[in-house]
Protein backbone atom coordinates (compact mmCIF):
# COMPACT_ATOMS: atom_id res chain seq x y z
CA UNK A 1 0.00 0.00 0.00
CA UNK A 2 1.36 3.43 -0.90
CA UNK A 3 0.36 6.89 0.22
CA UNK A 4 0.31 9.80 -2.19
CA UNK A 5 3.09 9.66 -4.74
CA UNK A 6 6.24 11.68 -4.03
CA UNK A 7 5.99 15.13 -5.61
CA UNK A 8 9.32 14.70 -7.39
CA UNK A 9 10.62 11.22 -7.99
CA UNK A 10 14.04 12.51 -9.07
CA UNK A 11 14.50 14.22 -5.72
CA UNK A 12 13.66 10.88 -4.11
CA UNK A 13 16.36 9.27 -6.24
CA UNK A 14 18.80 11.99 -5.13
CA UNK A 15 18.21 11.20 -1.45
CA UNK A 16 18.58 7.48 -2.06
CA UNK A 17 21.77 8.11 -4.05
CA UNK A 18 23.36 9.97 -1.11
CA UNK A 19 22.59 7.10 1.26
CA UNK A 20 23.75 4.49 -1.25
CA UNK A 21 27.00 6.39 -1.87
CA UNK A 22 27.70 6.45 1.89
CA UNK A 23 27.09 2.72 2.27
CA UNK A 24 29.20 1.62 -0.69
CA UNK A 25 31.95 4.10 0.10
CA UNK A 26 32.38 2.59 3.56
CA UNK A 27 33.07 -0.86 2.07
CA UNK A 28 36.26 0.14 0.23
CA UNK A 29 37.31 3.29 2.09
CA UNK A 30 38.04 1.39 5.33
CA UNK A 31 40.56 -0.92 3.64
CA UNK A 32 42.78 2.06 2.78
CA UNK A 33 42.77 3.27 6.39
CA UNK A 34 43.57 -0.10 8.03
CA UNK A 35 47.34 0.46 8.48
CA UNK A 36 46.67 3.89 10.02
CA UNK A 37 43.99 2.44 12.31
CA UNK A 38 46.32 -0.36 13.41
CA UNK A 39 49.13 2.04 14.29
CA UNK A 40 46.92 4.67 15.91
CA UNK A 41 44.90 2.26 18.07
CA UNK A 42 47.72 -0.24 18.70
CA UNK A 43 45.74 -2.98 16.92
CA UNK A 44 46.80 -6.38 15.57
CA UNK A 45 45.91 -7.87 12.19
CA UNK A 46 43.10 -9.87 13.83
CA UNK A 47 41.69 -6.64 15.30
CA UNK A 48 41.87 -4.99 11.88
CA UNK A 49 40.03 -7.91 10.30
CA UNK A 50 37.22 -7.47 12.83
CA UNK A 51 36.84 -3.81 11.82
CA UNK A 52 35.89 -5.02 8.33
CA UNK A 53 34.29 -8.36 9.11
CA UNK A 54 31.98 -7.28 11.91
CA UNK A 55 30.39 -4.88 9.41
CA UNK A 56 30.01 -7.56 6.75
CA UNK A 57 28.79 -10.19 9.24
CA UNK A 58 26.08 -8.01 10.78
CA UNK A 59 25.08 -6.63 7.37
CA UNK A 60 24.74 -10.12 5.86
CA UNK A 61 22.67 -11.49 8.74
CA UNK A 62 20.40 -8.44 9.02
CA UNK A 63 19.77 -7.71 5.35
CA UNK A 64 16.83 -10.02 4.56
CA UNK A 65 15.17 -9.42 7.92
CA UNK A 66 15.37 -5.66 7.52
CA UNK A 67 13.84 -5.95 4.05
CA UNK A 68 10.85 -7.71 5.59
CA UNK A 69 10.62 -5.09 8.37
CA UNK A 70 10.36 -2.43 5.66
CA UNK A 71 7.52 -4.25 3.90
CA UNK A 72 5.63 -4.62 7.20
CA UNK A 73 6.31 -1.39 9.10
CA UNK A 74 7.04 1.02 6.25
CA UNK A 75 9.98 1.49 3.87
CA UNK A 76 10.43 5.20 4.63
CA UNK A 77 10.35 4.59 8.37
CA UNK A 78 13.00 1.89 8.11
CA UNK A 79 15.13 3.88 5.66
CA UNK A 80 15.20 7.01 7.84
CA UNK A 81 15.82 4.96 11.00
CA UNK A 82 18.68 3.11 9.31
CA UNK A 83 20.15 6.36 7.98
CA UNK A 84 20.05 7.97 11.44
CA UNK A 85 21.69 4.91 13.03
CA UNK A 86 24.34 4.75 10.29
CA UNK A 87 25.17 8.44 10.75
CA UNK A 88 25.38 8.26 14.56
CA UNK A 89 27.46 5.07 14.35
CA UNK A 90 29.81 6.80 11.88
CA UNK A 91 30.34 9.56 14.45
CA UNK A 92 31.06 6.92 17.10
CA UNK A 93 33.56 5.22 14.76
CA UNK A 94 35.39 8.49 14.14
CA UNK A 95 35.58 9.28 17.86
CA UNK A 96 36.61 5.75 18.93
CA UNK A 97 39.41 5.88 21.55
CA UNK A 98 40.32 2.21 21.10
CA UNK A 99 39.88 -0.69 18.68
CA UNK A 100 37.12 -2.33 20.75
CA UNK A 101 34.91 0.76 20.56
CA UNK A 102 35.56 1.01 16.83
CA UNK A 103 34.51 -2.62 16.25
CA UNK A 104 31.27 -2.19 18.24
CA UNK A 105 30.50 1.06 16.41
CA UNK A 106 31.05 -0.68 13.07
CA UNK A 107 28.45 -3.30 14.08
CA UNK A 108 25.86 -0.56 14.66
CA UNK A 109 26.88 1.02 11.36
CA UNK A 110 26.09 -2.31 9.67
CA UNK A 111 22.64 -2.46 11.28
CA UNK A 112 21.92 0.96 9.84
CA UNK A 113 23.23 -0.03 6.41
CA UNK A 114 21.18 -3.24 6.40
CA UNK A 115 18.04 -1.23 7.17
CA UNK A 116 18.74 1.23 4.36
CA UNK A 117 19.84 -1.07 1.53
CA UNK A 118 16.61 -3.02 0.77
CA UNK A 119 14.52 0.06 1.47
CA UNK A 120 16.36 2.06 -1.22
CA UNK A 121 15.29 -0.39 -3.93
CA UNK A 122 11.72 -0.67 -2.63
CA UNK A 123 11.29 3.12 -2.37
CA UNK A 124 12.80 3.59 -5.83
CA UNK A 125 10.46 0.92 -7.23
CA UNK A 126 7.43 2.74 -5.82
CA UNK A 127 8.56 6.24 -6.80
CA UNK A 128 9.15 5.25 -10.45
CA UNK A 129 6.19 2.90 -10.86
CA UNK A 130 4.70 5.15 -13.58
CA UNK A 131 7.84 5.25 -15.72
CA UNK A 132 11.58 5.86 -15.76
CA UNK A 133 12.38 2.87 -13.57
CA UNK A 134 15.09 1.55 -15.89
CA UNK A 135 16.83 4.92 -16.00
CA UNK A 136 16.59 5.21 -12.21
CA UNK A 137 18.05 1.74 -11.76
CA UNK A 138 20.90 2.76 -14.05
CA UNK A 139 21.64 5.78 -11.85
CA UNK A 140 21.39 3.54 -8.75
CA UNK A 141 23.96 1.14 -10.24
CA UNK A 142 26.23 3.97 -11.39
CA UNK A 143 26.28 5.48 -7.88
CA UNK A 144 27.20 2.09 -6.40
CA UNK A 145 30.02 1.63 -8.90
CA UNK A 146 31.31 5.18 -8.48
CA UNK A 147 31.41 4.87 -4.69
CA UNK A 148 33.31 1.58 -4.86
CA UNK A 149 35.76 2.97 -7.42
CA UNK A 150 36.31 6.28 -5.64
CA UNK A 151 36.49 4.77 -2.15
CA UNK A 152 40.27 4.11 -2.19
CA UNK A 153 40.98 7.60 -3.62
CA UNK A 154 38.72 9.48 -1.19
CA UNK A 155 39.99 7.34 1.69
CA UNK A 156 43.59 8.00 0.73
CA UNK A 157 43.05 11.77 0.55
CA UNK A 158 41.34 11.83 3.95
CA UNK A 159 43.94 9.62 5.66
CA UNK A 160 46.95 11.44 4.20
CA UNK A 161 45.69 15.01 4.65
CA UNK A 162 43.65 14.63 7.84
CA UNK A 163 43.57 11.29 9.70
CA UNK A 164 41.82 7.90 9.54
CA UNK A 165 38.95 9.17 11.72
CA UNK A 166 37.69 11.31 8.83
CA UNK A 167 36.82 8.29 6.68
CA UNK A 168 33.90 7.92 9.10
CA UNK A 169 33.31 11.57 10.00
CA UNK A 170 32.79 12.43 6.31
CA UNK A 171 29.45 10.59 6.59
CA UNK A 172 28.06 13.04 9.16
CA UNK A 173 27.16 16.00 6.88
CA UNK A 174 25.96 13.62 4.13
CA UNK A 175 23.82 11.71 6.62
CA UNK A 176 22.24 14.85 8.13
CA UNK A 177 21.36 16.21 4.68
CA UNK A 178 19.87 12.88 3.59
CA UNK A 179 17.81 12.48 6.79
CA UNK A 180 16.28 15.96 6.53
CA UNK A 181 15.62 15.63 2.80
CA UNK A 182 14.24 12.10 3.20
CA UNK A 183 11.74 13.14 5.86
CA UNK A 184 10.47 15.94 3.61
CA UNK A 185 10.56 14.27 0.19
CA UNK A 186 9.94 10.50 0.57
CA UNK A 187 6.41 9.22 1.17
CA UNK A 188 5.62 6.07 3.12
CA UNK A 189 4.81 2.72 1.52
CA UNK A 190 4.22 -0.82 2.77
CA UNK A 191 3.42 -4.24 1.31
CA UNK A 192 -0.04 -5.33 2.55
CA UNK A 193 0.63 -8.90 1.35
CA UNK A 194 3.87 -9.29 3.34
CA UNK A 195 3.93 -12.10 5.90
CA UNK A 196 4.00 -10.49 9.36
CA UNK A 197 5.91 -13.33 10.99
CA UNK A 198 9.68 -12.93 11.54
CA UNK A 199 11.90 -16.02 11.53
CA UNK A 200 13.75 -15.30 14.80
CA UNK A 201 15.06 -18.89 15.23
CA UNK A 202 16.48 -18.73 11.69
CA UNK A 203 18.15 -15.41 12.42
CA UNK A 204 19.65 -16.72 15.68
CA UNK A 205 20.98 -19.97 14.19
CA UNK A 206 22.46 -18.26 11.11
CA UNK A 207 24.10 -15.61 13.29
CA UNK A 208 25.59 -18.25 15.60
CA UNK A 209 26.90 -20.33 12.69
CA UNK A 210 28.52 -17.47 10.78
CA UNK A 211 29.90 -15.83 13.93
CA UNK A 212 31.48 -19.13 15.04
CA UNK A 213 33.20 -19.57 11.68
CA UNK A 214 34.37 -15.94 11.51
CA UNK A 215 35.69 -15.97 15.09
CA UNK A 216 37.57 -19.23 14.57
CA UNK A 217 39.26 -18.06 11.37
CA UNK A 218 40.24 -14.62 12.67
CA UNK A 219 41.29 -15.60 16.20
CA UNK A 220 42.80 -19.02 15.42
CA UNK A 221 46.38 -17.73 15.50
CA UNK A 222 45.90 -15.85 18.77
CA UNK A 223 44.25 -18.68 20.72
CA UNK A 224 45.87 -21.61 18.89
CA UNK A 225 44.13 -23.66 16.22
CA UNK A 226 43.75 -26.68 18.53
CA UNK A 227 42.66 -24.67 21.58
CA UNK A 228 39.24 -25.38 23.18
CA UNK A 229 38.08 -21.85 22.27
CA UNK A 230 38.72 -22.28 18.53
CA UNK A 231 37.45 -25.88 18.42
CA UNK A 232 34.35 -24.66 20.24
CA UNK A 233 33.90 -21.86 17.69
CA UNK A 234 34.06 -24.32 14.80
CA UNK A 235 31.58 -26.50 16.70
CA UNK A 236 29.24 -23.53 17.12
CA UNK A 237 29.48 -22.96 13.37
CA UNK A 238 28.55 -26.56 12.56
CA UNK A 239 25.66 -26.67 15.03
CA UNK A 240 24.35 -23.23 14.08
CA UNK A 241 24.31 -23.90 10.33
CA UNK A 242 22.79 -27.38 10.81
CA UNK A 243 20.03 -25.87 12.95
CA UNK A 244 19.50 -23.14 10.37
CA UNK A 245 18.97 -25.73 7.63
CA UNK A 246 16.54 -27.65 9.85
CA UNK A 247 14.59 -24.53 10.86
CA UNK A 248 14.36 -23.05 7.37
CA UNK A 249 12.93 -26.28 5.94
CA UNK A 250 10.10 -26.19 8.48
CA UNK A 251 9.42 -22.48 8.94
CA UNK A 252 6.18 -20.92 7.71
CA UNK A 253 8.04 -17.69 6.92
CA UNK A 254 11.68 -18.77 6.38
CA UNK A 255 14.49 -16.24 6.40
CA UNK A 256 15.81 -17.85 3.19
CA UNK A 257 13.70 -19.92 0.77
CA UNK A 258 16.01 -22.92 0.45
CA UNK A 259 13.89 -24.45 -2.32
CA UNK A 260 15.35 -21.82 -4.64
CA UNK A 261 18.63 -23.72 -4.47
CA UNK A 262 16.98 -26.70 -6.23
CA UNK A 263 17.60 -24.78 -9.44
CA UNK A 264 21.12 -25.49 -10.69
CA UNK A 265 21.45 -22.00 -12.20
CA UNK A 266 20.48 -20.34 -8.93
CA UNK A 267 22.94 -22.44 -6.93
CA UNK A 268 25.82 -22.15 -9.39
CA UNK A 269 25.16 -18.43 -9.92
CA UNK A 270 25.24 -17.68 -6.20
CA UNK A 271 28.40 -19.77 -5.81
CA UNK A 272 30.09 -17.76 -8.56
CA UNK A 273 28.85 -14.48 -7.06
CA UNK A 274 30.15 -15.35 -3.58
CA UNK A 275 33.55 -16.45 -4.91
CA UNK A 276 33.77 -13.29 -7.02
CA UNK A 277 33.45 -11.20 -3.84
CA UNK A 278 35.89 -13.55 -2.09
CA UNK A 279 38.49 -12.66 -4.71
CA UNK A 280 37.64 -8.94 -4.96
CA UNK A 281 37.60 -8.16 -1.23
CA UNK A 282 40.56 -10.49 -0.68
CA UNK A 283 42.64 -8.61 -3.26
CA UNK A 284 41.79 -5.22 -1.76
CA UNK A 285 42.46 -6.39 1.80
CA UNK A 286 45.83 -7.99 0.99
CA UNK A 287 47.18 -5.42 -1.47
CA UNK A 288 46.33 -2.41 0.70
CA UNK A 289 48.39 -3.95 3.51
CA UNK A 290 51.24 -4.75 1.11
CA UNK A 291 51.38 -1.33 -0.55
CA UNK A 292 51.42 0.60 2.73
CA UNK A 293 53.30 -1.74 5.07
CA UNK A 294 55.91 -3.25 2.74
CA UNK A 295 56.29 -0.69 -0.07
CA UNK A 296 55.59 2.29 2.17
CA UNK A 297 53.14 3.95 -0.24
CA UNK A 298 50.88 6.69 1.07
CA UNK A 299 47.17 6.00 1.44
CA UNK A 300 46.26 8.19 -1.54
CA UNK A 301 48.90 6.61 -3.78
CA UNK A 302 47.58 3.18 -2.76
CA UNK A 303 44.11 4.28 -3.89
CA UNK A 304 45.47 5.53 -7.20
CA UNK A 305 47.29 2.24 -7.86
CA UNK A 306 44.05 0.31 -7.28
CA UNK A 307 41.94 2.70 -9.38
CA UNK A 308 42.61 1.02 -12.78
CA UNK A 309 41.02 -2.22 -11.56
CA UNK A 310 37.83 -0.44 -10.49
CA UNK A 311 37.74 1.66 -13.65
CA UNK A 312 38.04 -1.39 -15.91
CA UNK A 313 35.19 -3.10 -14.02
CA UNK A 314 32.92 -0.11 -14.71
CA UNK A 315 33.84 -0.16 -18.41
CA UNK A 316 33.59 -3.92 -18.99
CA UNK A 317 30.43 -4.70 -17.00
CA UNK A 318 27.91 -3.13 -19.45
CA UNK A 319 29.63 -4.80 -22.41
CA UNK A 320 29.52 -8.16 -20.63
CA UNK A 321 25.79 -7.76 -20.08
CA UNK A 322 25.19 -7.32 -23.81
CA UNK A 323 27.55 -10.19 -24.66
CA UNK A 324 25.64 -12.47 -22.30
CA UNK A 325 22.34 -11.70 -24.04
CA UNK A 326 23.86 -12.62 -27.38
CA UNK A 327 26.25 -15.48 -26.61
CA UNK A 328 24.97 -16.99 -23.37
CA UNK A 329 26.42 -16.67 -19.90
CA UNK A 330 28.18 -19.94 -19.10
CA UNK A 331 31.45 -19.33 -20.91
CA UNK A 332 31.48 -15.61 -20.15
CA UNK A 333 31.23 -16.29 -16.42
CA UNK A 334 33.72 -19.17 -16.55
CA UNK A 335 36.17 -17.06 -18.56
CA UNK A 336 35.79 -14.11 -16.19
CA UNK A 337 36.48 -16.17 -13.06
CA UNK A 338 39.41 -17.90 -14.78
CA UNK A 339 40.90 -14.52 -15.75
CA UNK A 340 40.57 -13.32 -12.13
CA UNK A 341 42.31 -16.48 -10.93
CA UNK A 342 45.19 -15.96 -13.37
CA UNK A 343 45.50 -12.28 -12.43
CA UNK A 344 45.72 -13.08 -8.72
CA UNK A 345 48.23 -15.84 -9.40
CA UNK A 346 50.39 -13.36 -11.35
CA UNK A 347 50.39 -11.09 -8.30
CA UNK A 348 51.50 -13.92 -5.99
CA UNK A 349 55.18 -13.07 -6.43
CA UNK A 350 55.48 -10.16 -4.04
CA UNK A 351 58.69 -9.13 -2.32
CA UNK A 352 60.22 -6.06 -0.72
CA UNK A 353 61.70 -5.24 -4.15
CA UNK A 354 58.44 -5.48 -6.13
CA UNK A 355 57.36 -2.19 -7.69
CA UNK A 356 53.75 -1.04 -7.81
CA UNK A 357 54.13 -0.49 -11.57
CA UNK A 358 54.65 -4.23 -12.11
CA UNK A 359 51.20 -4.93 -10.60
CA UNK A 360 49.20 -2.61 -12.86
CA UNK A 361 48.73 -5.16 -15.68
CA UNK A 362 47.55 -7.96 -13.33
CA UNK A 363 45.20 -5.48 -11.61
CA UNK A 364 43.72 -4.44 -14.97
CA UNK A 365 43.39 -8.11 -15.88
CA UNK A 366 41.54 -8.74 -12.60
CA UNK A 367 39.24 -5.82 -13.45
CA UNK A 368 38.46 -7.36 -16.85
CA UNK A 369 37.53 -10.66 -15.21
CA UNK A 370 35.36 -9.00 -12.58
CA UNK A 371 33.62 -6.89 -15.22
CA UNK A 372 32.82 -10.04 -17.21
CA UNK A 373 31.18 -11.66 -14.17
CA UNK A 374 29.34 -8.90 -12.29
CA UNK A 375 26.42 -8.12 -14.61
CA UNK A 376 25.78 -11.57 -16.19
CA UNK A 377 25.79 -13.41 -12.86
CA UNK A 378 22.98 -11.15 -11.60
CA UNK A 379 20.94 -12.06 -14.67
CA UNK A 380 21.52 -15.78 -14.09
CA UNK A 381 20.48 -15.65 -10.44
CA UNK A 382 17.38 -13.49 -10.91
CA UNK A 383 16.34 -15.39 -14.05
CA UNK A 384 16.35 -18.67 -12.13
CA UNK A 385 13.46 -17.60 -9.89
CA UNK A 386 9.82 -16.92 -10.72
CA UNK A 387 8.76 -13.28 -10.74
CA UNK A 388 6.92 -13.61 -7.42
CA UNK A 389 10.12 -14.94 -5.83
CA UNK A 390 12.34 -12.15 -7.13
CA UNK A 391 12.45 -10.40 -3.76
CA UNK A 392 13.61 -13.56 -2.00
CA UNK A 393 16.13 -14.30 -4.77
CA UNK A 394 17.54 -10.78 -4.60
CA UNK A 395 17.93 -11.03 -0.82
CA UNK A 396 19.75 -14.35 -1.06
CA UNK A 397 22.03 -13.01 -3.80
CA UNK A 398 23.04 -10.00 -1.72
CA UNK A 399 23.53 -12.12 1.38
CA UNK A 400 25.69 -14.66 -0.47
CA UNK A 401 27.89 -11.82 -1.73
CA UNK A 402 28.36 -10.55 1.80
CA UNK A 403 29.21 -14.06 3.00
CA UNK A 404 31.75 -14.35 0.18
CA UNK A 405 33.35 -11.07 1.30
CA UNK A 406 33.30 -12.21 4.92
CA UNK A 407 35.01 -15.51 4.15
CA UNK A 408 37.48 -13.82 1.80
CA UNK A 409 38.87 -11.63 4.56
CA UNK A 410 38.60 -14.31 7.29
CA UNK A 411 40.17 -17.18 5.32
CA UNK A 412 42.87 -15.14 3.62
CA UNK A 413 43.59 -13.34 6.90
CA UNK A 414 43.96 -16.72 8.63
CA UNK A 415 46.39 -17.93 5.96
CA UNK A 416 48.35 -14.67 6.24
CA UNK A 417 48.55 -14.76 10.04
CA UNK A 418 49.50 -18.44 10.26
CA UNK A 419 52.14 -18.27 7.54
CA UNK A 420 53.56 -15.00 8.89
CA UNK A 421 53.80 -16.27 12.47
CA UNK A 422 55.51 -19.49 11.37
CA UNK A 423 57.98 -17.65 9.12
CA UNK A 424 58.82 -14.99 11.71
CA UNK A 425 59.39 -17.48 14.54
CA UNK A 426 61.67 -19.57 12.33
CA UNK A 427 63.64 -16.52 11.19
CA UNK A 428 63.99 -15.05 14.70
CA UNK A 429 65.24 -18.37 16.10
CA UNK A 430 67.87 -18.66 13.38
CA UNK A 431 69.06 -15.04 13.57
CA UNK A 432 72.36 -14.40 15.38
CA UNK A 433 73.03 -11.24 17.35
CA UNK A 434 69.65 -11.03 19.09
CA UNK A 435 69.79 -11.70 22.86
CA UNK A 436 67.80 -14.76 23.92
CA UNK A 437 65.54 -12.76 26.24
CA UNK A 438 64.59 -10.43 23.37
CA UNK A 439 63.95 -13.41 21.09
CA UNK A 440 61.52 -14.72 23.70
CA UNK A 441 59.67 -11.38 23.83
CA UNK A 442 59.44 -11.23 20.04
CA UNK A 443 58.21 -14.82 19.65
CA UNK A 444 55.57 -14.35 22.36
CA UNK A 445 54.32 -11.19 20.62
CA UNK A 446 54.19 -13.04 17.28
CA UNK A 447 52.30 -16.05 18.64
CA UNK A 448 49.78 -13.84 20.42
CA UNK A 449 49.21 -11.76 17.27
CA UNK A 450 50.14 -8.66 19.23
CA UNK A 451 52.80 -7.18 16.96
CA UNK A 452 52.02 -3.89 15.29
CA UNK A 453 52.79 -4.15 11.57
CA UNK A 454 55.64 -1.92 10.60
CA UNK A 455 56.37 -0.89 14.19
CA UNK A 456 59.10 -2.80 16.03
CA UNK A 457 59.62 -0.24 18.79
CA UNK A 458 57.60 -2.23 21.28
CA UNK A 459 60.04 -5.16 21.26
CA UNK A 460 63.21 -3.19 21.93
CA UNK A 461 62.87 -3.00 25.69
CA UNK A 462 65.88 -5.27 26.11
CA UNK A 463 68.25 -2.80 24.47
CA UNK A 464 68.55 -4.28 20.97
CA UNK A 465 71.09 -2.31 18.92
CA UNK A 466 69.72 -0.01 16.21
CA UNK A 467 71.30 -2.18 13.51
CA UNK A 468 69.52 -5.25 14.85
CA UNK A 469 66.30 -3.23 15.07
CA UNK A 470 66.61 -2.28 11.38
CA UNK A 471 67.34 -5.90 10.48
CA UNK A 472 64.21 -7.00 12.35
CA UNK A 473 62.07 -4.50 10.44
CA UNK A 474 63.53 -5.73 7.14
CA UNK A 475 62.94 -9.33 8.18
CA UNK A 476 59.32 -8.55 9.04
CA UNK A 477 58.68 -6.92 5.66
CA UNK A 478 60.23 -9.87 3.84
CA UNK A 479 58.17 -12.45 5.72
CA UNK A 480 55.03 -10.37 5.35
CA UNK A 481 55.40 -10.25 1.56
CA UNK A 482 56.06 -14.01 1.46
CA UNK A 483 52.96 -14.69 3.56
CA UNK A 484 50.85 -12.48 1.29
CA UNK A 485 51.94 -14.65 -1.65
CA UNK A 486 50.54 -17.75 0.04
CA UNK A 487 47.24 -15.95 0.71
CA UNK A 488 47.12 -14.80 -2.92
CA UNK A 489 47.54 -18.38 -4.15
CA UNK A 490 44.65 -19.47 -1.93
CA UNK A 491 42.50 -16.65 -3.37
CA UNK A 492 43.42 -17.73 -6.92
CA UNK A 493 42.37 -21.32 -6.14
CA UNK A 494 38.97 -20.19 -4.82
CA UNK A 495 38.38 -18.09 -7.95
CA UNK A 496 39.32 -21.11 -10.09
CA UNK A 497 36.64 -23.08 -8.23
CA UNK A 498 34.25 -20.28 -9.22
CA UNK A 499 35.19 -20.80 -12.88
CA UNK A 500 34.38 -24.50 -12.54
CA UNK A 501 31.05 -23.70 -10.84
CA UNK A 502 30.14 -21.43 -13.78
CA UNK A 503 30.37 -24.41 -16.15
CA UNK A 504 27.30 -25.94 -14.47
CA UNK A 505 25.14 -22.99 -15.51
CA UNK A 506 22.67 -23.71 -18.30
CA UNK A 507 22.11 -21.09 -20.96
CA UNK A 508 18.52 -20.06 -21.76
CA UNK A 509 16.75 -22.78 -23.67
CA UNK A 510 18.70 -25.57 -22.04
CA UNK A 511 17.16 -27.75 -19.38
CA UNK A 512 18.21 -30.59 -17.18
CA UNK A 513 16.48 -32.83 -14.74
CA UNK A 514 17.35 -30.67 -11.77
CA UNK A 515 15.86 -27.55 -13.28
CA UNK A 516 12.91 -29.28 -14.87
CA UNK A 517 11.80 -30.85 -11.63
CA UNK A 518 12.35 -27.78 -9.52
CA UNK A 519 9.31 -25.76 -8.56
CA UNK A 520 11.35 -22.60 -8.99
CA UNK A 521 12.37 -23.12 -12.59
CA UNK A 522 11.05 -20.24 -14.70
CA UNK A 523 7.93 -21.17 -16.58
CA UNK A 524 7.39 -19.81 -20.06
Amino acid sequence: MTKSAPYNKWLVLGVLAIALFMMNLDVTIVNIALPGIMNSLDASLADAEWVINVYILVFAISLITMGRFGDIFGRKRLFISGLVLFTIASLACGLSPNIQTLIVSRAFQAFGGAAMMPATLSILNVAFREGGRGQAMGVWGAVSGAASALGPIIGGLLVDNLSWEYIFLVNIPLGVIAVIAGIIIINESTDPTAIKQIDWPGIASATAGLFGLTFALIEGQRFGWSSPVIIGAFGLCAIGLALFYYIENRSRAPLIQLNLFKNINFTAGNTVSALLMFGLIGILFLLVLYFQIVLGLSAVKTGLVLLPMSAVVVLIAPLAGRMAERDGVRWILASGMFIISIAIFLMADLSIDTTWQSLIVPLILAGVGMGLVMAPVNTVIMGAARVEQSGAASGIMTTMRQIGSLLGIAILGAVLQTRLASGLVSTVNSTDGIPQEIKKVIINAINEGAMNFGDMSGINAGGMPDTAQAAMTQMFATEFASSLNMAMIVAAIFCLIGAIAALFIKNPGQTNSTCKDSNVFPKH
